[in-house]
């Protein structure tokens, strides 16, 4: 009895312990790179978790920069894309990361350090950019087209057949 007392008092444990979140919260999402630009002092070290459509990334000597343009993220951490964009920001990530893993148009979540603000262009425009330091970066699987393929095809098929020389013809959708 003894025993059976103890594996329930185990399991209780177990499950009053686990966390009823599916993803912990790894940085402040309440604050977006086009507010940190304006209201952020730069000697302020924030930890922030933002997500985006990558833009461009390049490979520097000692690290790679990201450029993203920021989207609201859902629950799960994901880059809503049918929010309006938030601004746009530079990861920079020490060491080489590969750029036909992160092109453009990859959909990313980090989170990490706000450095600062670096002065830059966006087309002719000048553009002040919030820079982030990541400690955590995910890409997203890239999703299936949205337009629907069509399963109309169109096929003639003619052939002859046995000894009578008969024709026949097909045709299939």
């Amino acid at each position: 009895m003894r025993l059976y007392s103890l594996i329930l008092l185990c399991l209780i444990f177990a499950v009053c312990s686990c966390s009823l979140s599916t993803r912990p919260v790894m940085g402040d999402r309440t604050i977006s790179p086009r507010e940190a630009v304006r209201d952020i002092p730069q000697d302020e070290a924030l930890v922030l978790e933002w997500g985006g459509v990558i833009v461009e990334t390049l490979n520097k000597e000692n690290s790679t920069e990201i450029q993203i343009i920021a989207y609201p993220l859902q629950d799960n951490g994901k880059p809503d894309l049918d929010a309006p964009p938030a601004g746009r920001f530079i990861a920079i990530q020490q060491g080489y990361l590969e750029t036909a893993d992160y092109r453009q148009g990859r959909r990313i979540t980090l989170s990490g350090t706000l450095l600062g603000l670096r002065d830059g262009k966006v087309g002719e425009a000048d553009y002040r950019f919030p820079l982030v330091n990541p400690n955590e970066m995910q890409l997203w699987p890239q999703e299936a087209s949205a337009e629907p393929k069509s399963r109309w095809h169109f096929g003639i098929g003619v052939g002859s057949g046995g000894s009578r020389g008969s024709i026949g013809v097909g045709i299939g959708l």
